[in-house]
């Protein structure tokens, strides 16, 4: 039995590689409007694009997906509905999206627009999945980090449709949760405008001393290529295959999904005989490549899985550098490729910055004079600005031939099989001739001329002439499969009209074919902007008792009783990882405590100090014991990311919490989300759960949570417009976690190359330091997944007015990095005063950021992000 061929999807960032997907065989194309698409520097599609493209698509029985997959501003909500409401009229096949607001928003006045759950949306775990599928969502991306392994189990756990990536560039991040390039130089991933710092040098080191390092480029990913094991994945029954690439190149879109098709259907054919050659593989390493791995499949790629020496594209070995001719400026390279003019290379160790290292070759030279191409053992001297060593490697980065090769057999229209028709025709003497033509998806059009069959007076009209004609089909789509025509003797019929008549009938059928996916328009923004409307109308006692209750229903335990705009007692969480940290905490007068102990790797002298209650039972008795003691609040963080084989881990925190009597506990993740809520635990929605908007916030609270954690991306205003929706609190003081990574760069440099790691993460402190000398330390936990923390920590001490003026009900100081309990009491302890001080006076009072340290940012609460 032949296993299920699942959809190959391609990327396009632009018109021209719409049509390489498309003409290259791809099943399905994912692209993204002007607004709200997660790679904000694509070309992109306008409107009049977009209709065409699907348009385009739909005649050619291929399916558009459009991404609406960034985080949504509160006052860009009303434009994302519309953007999706008109997409779902033109005939969007699905949406693929991220913002939890605006999928409850489509959920409600959108119903029978499919919706795909975005890899932004971190789903890694079958209990997020099944939490996405209860809110609608059809399919879901899953992060790139999940193994085959737990693909299959989500698989059987959900049932739900998987799509997976299998080529192209990786994130070092779990996609979603990723705020580097945003705080480094407000380009938020978020909101698809990444700036790809992950690409730049960093150093790394260790208690202050620098570790060597074979490359700089430390957060730098190899890239996707899965056609060895792309057997196993068709075999695990996952619906659709994606391939990465909406910035890259017409032509790379269309190599990469001529070689996929390729591959898929040899596969489903004859799985036994499935091979990739040589010149397959060929073709994909010079379209694009940073070295190529199969990602987290398979198993753990550890240092196989990075490129350090070279984050951009590597092309293909074509050379190697012999001389260098200082007066004319030339390299001497001896080809082991051919090149030509045209061609792009770069060389290796050159005296130069890596994107410097690369050209386009535009002359030439060999002992004969000036030539247009070289072939392979050639020597031949090409201009080059900068000097490489003897034996540098020369690679080609840009092969001028294959790239005009698949640019013109994209542009021809012949590549993609022709859609099968049926021809019928019934030719009778005085009456119309009668047409039906019927396709593949059994589109029926049927049509009469408007000329009446004549009797011949001399020549006759064969049939088989008529069927000659009526079959004539060359400059469209289609191809006549089979005929069937049904003509009285000693008839005639003009060609023209038996042409006009097939024109006619295919020019109906597309219509047909194109018509069928459109949606008649609904009054969603109708219904969207009266339930807006009706909420604004009432009355400021009514809404402060809608507040109210909705505040005890969601176990708030600080009812926020309001009084000249401000809550007569603001809540002071405090994250800590240590009983030494939460004592500091509540020394300081922390309100509520958030308690991470074991969750990250601590220096093994740490750890011996700490001895075998570390983690255990004892630690979290003992915590809820002291806070209760002090008469405060305690939650339990659950970790940010859990895959199935360790939800027991979670499933033991619910149980800390039921035995111990602890308030509730953090969620970052739907999948816990989804548990807790199920289990009946108490729960706080953290930051990772991306609240941008008042709808993903009451989308949240409607879903159980006591409360949530504003995104750090929000500025002051923006934060105020969101906040007053219920209970928000927001983080304003510590290092704001920038990235969480399935890859340890400590055990994939300094850990054993095979086998298990040796836990390098445990022999001291570990920062990163780029090229501005900004230091970002480096946290491993216990499932070895890598925590990269902010060089700068968060302060806002001195702008605490302005934010219990915005109605934020709940501020947070996050300790995370932070070992000393005596800092940590210092630092609550400003803060309680500050909000104390500032609550009953009106003023504010002496604390600032400066008693407390130096070199503090204010994050986004004044720049925002773009």
């Amino acid at each position: 039995m032949k296993p299920e061929k699942p959809e190959l999807l391609a990327p396009a960032g632009g018109m021209e590689a719409f049509v390489a997907a498309v003409e290259n065989g791809a099943d399905a194309v994912y692209l993204g409007a002007r607004t709200f698409s997660a790679r904000g520097y694509a070309s992109n599609f306008s409107e009049k694009e977009l209709e065409e493209a699907i348009d385009y698509a739909h005649l050619r029985g291929v399916k558009v997906y459009v991404t609406v997959n960034t985080l949504l501003k509160e006052e860009e909500i009303e434009n994302a509905l519309k953007l999706l409401s008109w997409l779902r009229e033109i005939g969007t096949d699905a949406i693929i999206i991220q913002d939890l607001g605006l999928i409850s928003l489509a959920g409600k006045y959108l119903p029978d627009l499919p919706l795909h759950a975005s890899t932004q949306m971190t789903l890694h775990n079958s209990e997020g999945v099944e939490f996405a599928k209860k809110m609608g969502m059809e399919r879901v991306v899953l992060s790139r980090e999940c193994s085959l392994e737990e693909i299959k189990r989500i698989k059987e756990k959900t049932g739900t449709e998987i799509e997976v990536f299998i080529h192209g560039a990786l994130c070092i991040s779990y996609s979603g949760q990723c705020l580097l390039s945003s705080l480094i130089g407000g380009r938020s991933g978020n909101r698809g405008f990444c700036a790809q710092p992950c690409r730049k040098k960093y150093r790394l080191y260790c208690e202050g001393k620098q570790i060597k390092t074979i490359g700089n480029y430390l957060l730098s990913p190899k890239d996707l290529n899965t056609t060895s094991g792309l057997g196993n994945l068709i075999e695990a029954g996952i619906e659709s295959f994606k391939i990465e690439g909406r910035m890259k190149r017409p032509e790379y879109v269309a190599g990469v999904v001529r070689i996929y098709r390729r591959l898929i259907d040899r596969y489903i054919e004859n799985p036994a005989g499935y091979f990739v050659s040589e010149e397959e593989q060929e073709i994909l390493t010079q379209l694009f490549n940073r070295g190529f791995t199969q990602g987290y499949f398979f198993e753990n790629p550890r240092w196989e899985l990075m490129s350090r020496e070279n984050p951009h594209n590597r092309g293909i070995p074509a050379g190697v550098v012999i001389g260098y001719d200082r007066r004319s400026s030339r390299i001497r390279v001896k080809l082991s490729r051919p090149l030509r003019l045209g061609d792009g290379i770069m060389v290796e160790n050159a005296e130069t910055r890596p994107e410097d290292k690369g050209k386009i070759i535009s002359s030439m030279y060999t002992g004969k004079g000036p030539v247009y191409s070289a072939g392979v053992g050639d020597t031949v001297e090409i201009p080059f600005d900068s000097r490489a060593p003897l034996g540098s490697t020369v690679y080609r980065t840009h092969d001028k031939k294959l790239m005009d090769s698949l640019k013109k057999e994209s542009e021809s229209g012949n590549l993609r099989p022709k859609i099968s028709v049926s021809i019928k025709a019934t030719v009778a003497s005085g009456r119309p001739v009668r047409l039906e033509v019927k396709d593949r998806d059994s589109n029926v059009v049927t049509i009469e001329s408007e000329y009446l069959v004549e009797k011949a007076e001399k020549q006759p009209t064969s049939k088989v002439r008529i069927e000659k004609q009526l079959s004539k089909l060359g400059n469209t789509i289609y191809e006549a499969a089979e005929l069937n025509v049904t003509v009285e003797e000693d008839i005639f019929i003009p060609v023209g009209q038996l042409n006009e008549l097939r024109t006619k009938a295919i020019e109906q059928l597309e219509n047909l074919r194109i018509s069928r996916w459109k949606r008649k328009p609904l009054d969603t923004l109708q219904f969207y902007e009266s339930g807006e409307q009706e909420l604004g109308e009432k009355g400021s006692e009514e809404k402060e008792l809608e507040e109210k209750e909705s505040l005890e229903k969601a176990g708030q335990e600080a009812e926020r009783t309001v009084r000249d705009g401000l809550p007569i007692r603001t809540m002071l969480s405090v994250s800590v990882y240590s009983l030494e940290g939460l004592e500091g905490a509540l020394e300081g007068g922390a309100d509520r405590i958030y308690f991470g102990e074991g969750l990250f790797r601590k220096p093994e002298t740490t750890e011996q100090k700490e001895g075998s209650a570390k983690g255990s039972d004892a630690v979290f008795e003992k915590a809820v014991a002291e806070t209760q003691k002090a008469g405060k609040k305690i939650y339990f963080i659950t970790p940010k990311l859990v895959k199935d084989s360790r939800m027991e881990s979670v499933e033991k925190i619910f149980a800390h919490v039921r035995e111990l009597g602890a308030d509730g506990i953090l969620v970052s993740n739907l999948g816990t989300l989804g548990l807790a809520k199920a289990g009946k635990i108490p729960f706080i929605a953290d930051s990772p759960l991306n609240i941008f908007n008042s709808h993903t916030f009451a989308f949240l609270l409607q879903n159980g949570a006591q409360m949530a954690v504003i995104s750090p991306e929000l500025t002051l205003e923006e934060l105020k417009s969101v906040a007053s929706y219920g209970p928000a609190e927001c983080i304003v003081y510590g290092r704001l976690e920038l990235m969480e990574s399935e890859h340890c760069l400590t055990g994939g440099l300094l850990g054993k190359n095979k086998g298990q790691c040796s836990a390098p993460c445990r022999s001291g402190k570990f920062t990163l330091v780029d090229e501005k000398n900004y230091e970002f330390p480096l946290l491993m936990d216990y499932e070895c997944r890598m925590h990269l923390l902010n060089s700068r920590s968060l302060c806002m001490l001195e702008y605490i007015p302005k934010i219990l003026k915005g109605g934020v009900s709940s501020l947070r100081v996050e300790t995370l990095g932070m070992e000393n309990p005596d800092e940590i009491r210092k630092v609550t302890l400003a803060y309680r005063k500050t909000i104390d001080t500032y609550l009953e006076t009106g003023r504010m009072g002496k604390e600032n950021c400066e008693k407390l340290g130096k070199g503090f940012t204010t994050g986004h609460y004044f720049r925002g992000v773009q």
